[in-house]
């Protein structure tokens, strides 16, 4: 299997956090939607497959990728203010310098601003009983777009890069990147929210790092029998909802799942690319799964 990179630009807003289990999900719509079922079951066999067909990463600013979860230290002595002010800026570092895990990466120091700066943005109140504008009315929501404001004011823009683990060949692994963006993404798409443009091809990128020790590049359970230990990571709980032709189902939620987090960090015995496993039966409609899996690099 070959790590590919793609990067993309956010051209509006953006509501659902770019994360690899939905951006998966994605695909799998991007695949329904331009070759049928009979091609989203074929594509789902495949990933239930050891290897999978395809496993994709959470979104990270170009450049970086996520920080790896620091080791817990134990300290004895007693903290200046100083020193547990310099920690705590510390804790909020989310992304590293790809360059120290990637041949093809450019270096970056670290990024300096957040990813993301919320605008206010101004609405109408709409009379119900009318629909029509109430006159001075307005109330102020705020939209997040992706880049920073900078010394000067004025808005700079950030990229995102994305990693995919395939064993499909570059020009098919680009055009199902570009079917799962091309109606928006996430929550409010229909609105112009979500909307990406993909900017480069589908580049493989060559691992700097060897050893038994891994960061996980997405959300993921970990597969009984993997052989994983000392797993240090968060966890979050996703309560996800179906869409799309499944959005008038009587029952949209899916089962609950834990999982944990990208930036995981944890040991292998056998050399891995990926962890995890595509989860089955998380919905009474049999045929569909969410994304669990992973891929993983070296961090020593």
């Amino acid at each position: 299997m070959t790590l590919y990179r793609i990067r993309f630009e956010l051209c509006s807003s953006i509501v659902t956090p770019l994360k690899g289990d939905t951006i998966w999900g994605h695909i799998v719509w991007g695949i329904a939607n331009h070759e049928g079922d009979k091609a989203v079951q074929d594509f789902l066999e495949k990933e239930k497959s050891d290897p999978p067909l395809l496993v994709i990463s959470s979104a990270f600013p170009a450049g970086m990728v996520c920080r790896s979860l620091p080791e817990p230290k134990e300290r004895k002595d007693i903290l200046s203010p100083e020193k547990y002010s310099e920690i705590k800026k510390d804790k909020k570092i989310k992304y590293k310098s790809a360059d120290d895990y990637f041949m093809e990466a450019e270096k970056i120091s670290e990024i300096k601003k957040k990813p993301f700066e919320s605008i206010p943005v101004m609405h109408n109140t709409i009379d119900r009983d009318t629909n029509a504008v109430l006159e001075g009315a307005l109330y102020s929501t705020e939209e997040k777009w992706s880049g920073f404001i900078d010394e000067s004011g004025n808005f700079q823009k950030v990229d995102w890069d994305i990693y995919i683990l395939s064993s499909l060949d570059k020009d098919r692994v680009k055009q199902l990147v570009e079917w799962a963006f091309e109606y928006g993404y996430g929550a409010d798409a229909s609105t112009g929210k979500g909307n990406i443009c993909i900017k480069s091809d589908a580049v493989p990128v060559t691992l700097k790092k060897k050893g038994n020790t891994y960061m996980a590049l997405a959300p993921f359970v970990k597969h009984p029998g993997s052989g994983l230990s000392n797993i240090r990571a968060d966890i979050f709980v996703r309560q996800g909802k179906i869409g799309g032709a499944f959005a008038s189902n009587l029952s949209p939620y899916k089962k609950t799942v834990i999982l944990f987090d990208e930036g995981a960090v944890f040991t292998s015995n056998e050399k891995i690319s990926y962890t995890g496993m595509l989860l089955r039966e998380i919905h009474q409609d049999k045929r569909i799964c969410q994304a669990g899996f992973a891929p993983v690099i070296p961090i020593e």
